[in-house]
């Protein structure tokens, strides 16, 4: 009897599975934010760049564990990171990743447009956050309120990988069952890693300036098209129906922008040592399509005598996304590519040496050229 019994309640569940899947779909981790009205004092040092983590045993332990930045951070009821200021309505809403939100900064680039554009600004931004989430996001919160502005900020180094996670997620009635019965099990911690040789850091020489940067290197080839373009992947065309779904949610009125945030490796890679780039091209990729039509990385080694075309790939993505924002005259493309790469010319540091993320002068920097643009366009002119 206690086998039937057991039985019938696992038909049950598949029965339940096959007639309510959406019951049993998985809610993409990245899209909860387990952060709601807490606040945290942050001492951000060097030891806390996100490279340690995502390259372990590859990037040498500093000398001196400097505290690089020291600052409360406030999320809100909703788990988003608190705004600048308290206002009654917030006519600019902005959306985003982690270089939205900042959370290794004390003035994410919202907070800094707040005080230059002298109007209130909402920070909607949450590390890990897709084209995906971006859309249901603002689709919850961009028209809580009139908006003039509901901008996305869109980071070339992963938001066409992060497009697909849905899509490339088993969810078959087996591969449902599979998820209520089997969770992912927490990361084994393997303990600290000790070597005598280290990948990273790497020189950087602007001039006289000499930095040491740690790279998360696949950043660089992710932002080379496959043979056939990146339009023609799953993962850009689920980009291009948040873009749309985003431009039927606001109202006509509301401006739309696309902010693109370009990667470190991409602006700082012509400035590392000839050495280290050699290093850099011999671990090179690049990207194609599967059988189903999404992006992977394959590796594909880039010759020394190669690297001028290759240095030109580093912008395919750009220009993907920058073509396909005119098809979309409702869409305004705010590309920070020009102003970073001058002022990296100019041997500005605007990343963490150790992390992929811009330090608050970055910040600074995002905030000044977005808030140009805004002031300087004509159709959706924003007084304070």
């Amino acid at each position: 009897m206690a086998l039937l019994g057991v039985l019938a309640a696992f038909g049950l569940l598949v029965l339940l599975v096959w007639l309510f899947p959406e019951w049993f779909l998985e809610e993409n981790p990245d899209y909860q934010r387990p952060y709601a009205n807490l606040s945290l004092n942050v001492e951000f040092k060097i030891s806390d760049g996100n490279m340690y983590d995502a390259l372990p045993g590859r990037v040498r332990p500093p000398d001196e564990d400097t505290v690089l930045a020291a600052f409360t951070l406030t999320w809100d009821e909703g788990g988003f990171r608190a705004p600048h200021r308290t206002a009654a309505e917030y006519p600019i809403a902005v959306f985003g990743d982690s270089f939205t939100e900042g959370f290794n900064v004390a003035q994410p680039w919202p907070d800094v447009l707040d005080e230059i554009a002298n109007v209130p600004v909402r920070n909607y931004g949450y590390r890990g956050y897709g084209p995906v989430e971006v859309a249901r996001a603002v689709e919850e919160f961009g028209i809580m309120q009139p908006r003039r502005w509901v901008i996305y900020a869109y980071f070339a180094g992963n938001d066409l990988g992060d497009a697909v996670r849905t899509l490339q997620q088993d969810n078959s009635i087996l591969g449902r069952l599979r998820r209520v019965f089997s969770p992912p099990a927490p990361p084994e911690d393997i303990g600290p890693i000790v070597s005598d040789h280290y990948d990273f850091p790497m020189p950087v020489i602007i001039g006289g300036n000499y930095y040491e940067m740690a790279f998360l290197h696949y950043y660089l080839y992710w932002n080379r098209a496959p043979a056939e373009g990146f339009p023609a992947s799953r993962n850009f065309q689920v980009l291009v129906t948040s873009l749309d779904n985003i431009a039927a949610t606001v109202p006509t009125e509301t401006c739309l922008a696309l902010v693109f945030i370009p990667t470190k490796e991409q602006l700082y890679y012509p400035y590392v040592h000839p050495d280290a780039r050699q290093w850099l091209r011999g671990i090179g990729g690049r990207m194609a399509l599967d059988d189903n039509g999404f992006l992977y990385l394959f590796d594909e080694p880039v010759a020394e005598e190669s690297e001028a075309v290759f240095i030109d790939s580093l912008n395919d993505q750009r220009e993907a996304v920058g073509n396909m924002l005119v098809e979309r005259p409702a869409w305004h493309f705010i590309d920070l590519y020009p102003a970073f790469a001058e002022a990296v010319a100019a041997g500005e540091l605007l990343y963490y040496p150790y992390d992929t993320h811009w330090n608050q002068a970055g910040h600074v920097l995002a905030a000044q050229t977005i808030a140009d643009y805004l002031q300087n366009t004509a159709d959706c002119f924003l007084a304070p």
